[in-house]
């Protein structure tokens, strides 16, 4: 049989991590991702495939299969440090290993002009390696509504006014979109060349893409786990824009 002469675009997968008990009291260290994940690049046309965080000097060879980086979130607060910032009491934990990982990452996608979204924690890590800031809680910003629903993220709790023209607001075919929230941190200062394409009703930054790049996005909602097909539309743009990112191999 004649192999494909256009295979589906594949898209590199960042994990998280914990530890596991098992029923005998063993404690196994574990990679993890959500499964709406998966399911959200696959329902856009890709092939997804996980990263685990190793060494950061790995991060270009592993992403040498990509034609794209989904920058999944998680459950652990950028380092303060790299944005050189004094950790805050209410900073949450920390995994480092990851945040560096992940930075290494999104700078070899971005030397290798491969698309890059960048999901909730994801978002936070793409504008801190751009030379951005964070807030290491809402607490610290000024008129901050709460940010952590109580309901389950396949349910919306806030809107999110888009910028026309912009990247997201293509995608989505949307000057408003309704959003999920399970964030404690907030971008405070933007990296280099990003722009705010997303606000929520307190003037928080919910959206950023990198201006003059074809795919460079980050959002601070779970739009996988939303049913709508605006947020759908996100991974699918990812994926599209995955298949334009170099020529296919072999």
């Amino acid at each position: 049989m004649p192999k494909p002469t256009h295979p589906r675009p594949r898209i590199a997968v960042t994990c998280d991590f914990d530890t596991f008990t098992d029923r005998r009291g063993s404690v196994t260290p574990r990679y993890k991702l959500n499964e709406a994940y998966v399911e959200a690049i696959v329902d856009g046309g890709g092939d997804p495939y996980l990263l685990p965080h190793l060494d950061p000097t790995s991060a270009a060879s592993l992403l040498e299969p990509a034609d794209g980086l989904l920058v999944s979130g998680g459950e652990a607060d950028v380092p303060p440090a790299f944005y050189g910032a004094t950790p805050s009491p209410l900073l949450g934990a920390v995994r480092l290993q990851r945040s560096a990982f992940e930075r290494a990452l999104i700078e070899a996608a971005l030397a290798a002009k491969l698309p890059v979204l960048g999901v909730c924690g994801g978002m936070q890590i793409l504008n801190v390696t751009l030379g951005g800031s964070l807030y290491q809680d809402l607490r610290e910003r000024p008129g901050t509504s709460e940010h952590q629903q109580e309901k389950c993220k396949d349910e919306p709790s806030h809107s999110v006014q888009v910028t026309r023209g912009s990247l997201l607001a293509g995608l989505c075919d949307a000057l408003e979109l309704e959003v999920n929230s399970t964030h404690h941190q907030v971008v405070r200062e933007l990296g280099r060349g990003l722009v705010t394409s997303g606000t929520a009703p307190d003037g928080v930054i919910e959206a950023i893409e990198l201006a003059g790049a074809p795919f460079v996005l980050g959002v601070q909602w779970h739009p996988e786990s939303l049913r709508a097909a605006a947020h759908r539309a996100i991974y699918g743009g990812l994926v599209h824009a995955a298949g334009q990112s170099r020529p296919r191999r072999a």
